[in-house]
């Protein structure tokens, strides 16, 4: 009876760990996705801009590339376990808050003007 028991946690722990496995991929895919997305929106807001001259965009810009920037080194940083450092997650969230920060920037200057 401990023998069935034994192999029953041992099936479980190791279909566990399988399931780990295929989330990390899942989760490193996603993340290649954002970074492309954000590309994309940062190519489409210079485009705007150039058509416009809208000031508005200039924030919008500023944000996808910070965006994309921070998702790539986010992805760096899953693939590649010499960026692993504490430093790198200093930096993405620095990141973070300099999008909020240019985010509520955008908010409230066009909200003056």
């Amino acid at each position: 009876m401990s023998d069935d028991l034994m192999l029953t946690l041992l099936t479980v722990l190791f279909s566990f760990i399988s399931q780990i496995d295929s989330f990390e991929g899942l989760e490193k895919a996603i993340a290649l996705g954002i970074t492309v997305i954000s590309l994309l929106l940062l190519a489409l807001s210079v485009t705007a801009y150039r058509k416009t001259h809208l000031r508005i965009t200039i924030y919008a810009i500023i944000i996808f590339a910070l965006f994309a920037l921070q998702q790539f080194i986010d992805y760096l940083d899953d693939i590649f376990v010499e960026l692993d450092i504490p430093i790198t997650d200093v930096v993405i969230s620095s990141l973070t808050l300099t999008i909020l920060a240019v985010f509520f920037l955008a908010i409230v200057r066009t909200k003056i003007n």
